[in-house]
């Protein structure tokens, strides 16, 4: 199991999770202090990701512009946000 150190950033003790744990940038946590001291993360709802997921329940018209039809389908190039 790799270790983390807790530091002082601004005014707030920051604990990095690692990347390798695949943690979806934006996702929000409860967390809780454990009586052993140990701390829980609960993710409170899901990333939305895909353009489906964030008009989901929208009853206005949407439909993909067919050059962009492709867009869900391909991974990040640069340094995008998702």
């Amino acid at each position: 199991m790799d270790t983390t150190k807790a530091r002082i950033e601004g005014n707030a003790v920051v604990v990095t999770i690692p990347k390798l744990l695949g943690i979806k940038l934006g996702t929000e946590y409860r967390f809780s202090k454990e009586s052993d001291g140990s701390l829980k993360l609960t993710p409170t709802k899901k990333v939305l990701e895909t353009m489906a997921e964030l008009f989901k329940g929208w009853h206005g018209k949407c439909e993909t512009p067919t050059d962009l039809q492709d867009w869900d389908s391909h991974d990040p190039a640069g340094e995008e946000l998702w």
